[in-house]
């Protein structure tokens, strides 16, 4: 198995589920070197990205490489050239291995409070997050109605030990560690709050699944909980007094999103195990 973006919250989480299930694996890093080798979908050459792959010939691959904030371009060459970049280094290469592509809710865009979004939800993305892994998403679907063995997971907001700075549990415990002043952005909007544990379980499961799978799988707890529940319950484990300033003109109209994880949990077997409050607590604690 391969996993490119290794070094990543979601691929190194990932890794390390595969070293402690005994699984063989090569990690691929843009950031990182060891363990993990360097490599950048984005910039370099195609013939060194097919040695790499022909030298390992993976019966798995794993697209865990991904930009959630940046410039217009930035997003466009994480999200969209590094999985069109990948695609054509398997298809030459590897042409037989299963192509897991790690997406992301935000490719469906506003749901209707109250209601879940399944994978025959068409996606209606609002920003250029949401876009552009729609568009690097869309890539791998086609692949897969071309006949390939290829799985898009539409992952819902993933929070637990180790959440970067871009999401909202990262965020939040940054502020709570190093100030009195808690800045981020909309807490008025509704998410399904995944534990990066729970994420690593499912990826494992479709990577290691016999058979033809779905297409598009959700990933999430098919739970929305307002953000502003989320940050208090971190607020009140912090147990330091501070201010807590979000911007309301942030959410951009999503205010509503709960994954229908059916398919999965028929598919697979797959449920999330990890607790929202446990998640929190495990994300508190690995903060010190």
């Amino acid at each position: 198995m391969m996993v490119f973006g290794a070094g990543g919250f979601l691929g190194a989480r990932i890794c390390a589920l595969l070293a402690d299930r005994g699984i063989e694996y090569r990690g691929l890093s843009r950031t990182r070197s060891e363990p993990f080798r360097r490599c950048d979908l984005t910039s370099m050459h195609p013939y060194a990205l097919d040695t790499q792959i022909g030298m390992y010939k993976p019966t798995v691959i794993v697209n865990a490489v991904g930009a959630t904030l940046g410039e217009p371009a930035d997003l466009v060459g994480a999200n969209v050239i590094a999985v069109a970049a990948l695609l054509n280094s398997v298809r030459d290469n590897a042409g037989h291995a299963r192509f897991v592509q790690l997406g992301s809710a935000a490719e469906y865009g506003a749901g209707q409070h109250g209601t879940s979004l399944d994978e025959q939800t068409p996606p209606r993305p609002l920003g250029p997050y949401g876009i552009t892994k729609l568009a690097g998403s869309e890539l791998v679907l086609r692949a897969q109605r071309a006949g390939w063995d290829a799985v898009v997971l539409r992952i819902f907001d993933v929070i637990g030990p180790g959440a970067p700075e871009s999401t909202l549990t990262g965020r939040v415990i940054r502020d709570l560690r190093s100030r009195q002043l808690i800045e981020v952005g909309s807490l008025d909007v509704w998410r399904d709050f995944v534990d990066v544990r729970d994420v690593a379980e499912a990826v494992l499961a479709v990577a290691l699944a016999d058979g033809k799978l779905p297409p598009v799988l959700n990933v999430g707890t098919g739970r929305a909980t307002l953000a502003r529940d989320v940050a208090g319950q971190l607020f009140e484990r912090s147990g330091q007094p501070a201010r807590i300033v979000d911007d309301d003109q942030t959410a951009l109209g999503a205010a509503w999103q709960q994954a229908d994880i059916t398919l999965i949990g028929e598919t697979l077997g797959w449920s999330p195990k990890v607790a929202l409050d446990q998640s929190l607590a495990d994300s508190w604690s690995e903060s010190v």
